[in-house]
């Protein structure tokens, strides 16, 4: 799993950057999907914006984030937990999926 991180408009402290990189490292647990990351820092006015990109291998997509807070350190952690929310909702809906697909041929085996 590749971690990409980038600054606009704003520098990032080595130690920061190092903490969000072993933080976003630790999501794999929630989907072992997972090919690469690339988080983009954005400063406007006084907050800090926190672009994530996850994306997916095979069918699995991407998944985007956008959190806004007022320092690195707390749209790091925004942005984490967001995305552990939006990789359990999709290990569930994949889950769900499989179950619906087994039940399906499970029926159509009956009716034969």
């Amino acid at each position: 799993m590749n971690i990409q991180i980038t600054a606009k408009k704003i520098e990032i402290p080595p130690e920061i950057r190092d903490d969000a990189k072993e933080k976003f490292g630790k999501i794999k647990k929630f989907n072992h999907n997972i090919q690469n990351i690339e988080v983009v820092f954005k400063a406007e006015e006084r907050r800090i914006i926190c672009e994530t990109i996850v994306r997916l291998d095979h069918h699995g997509g991407s998944i985007v984030i956008e959190v806004a807070a007022d320092s690195i350190q707390g749209a790091v952690d925004l942005a984490v937990e967001k995305c552990e929310r939006q990789l359990r909702k999709e290990k569930e809906r994949e889950s769900v999926r499989r179950r619906q697909i087994a039940a399906n041929k499970h029926d159509e085996r009956e009716m034969q």
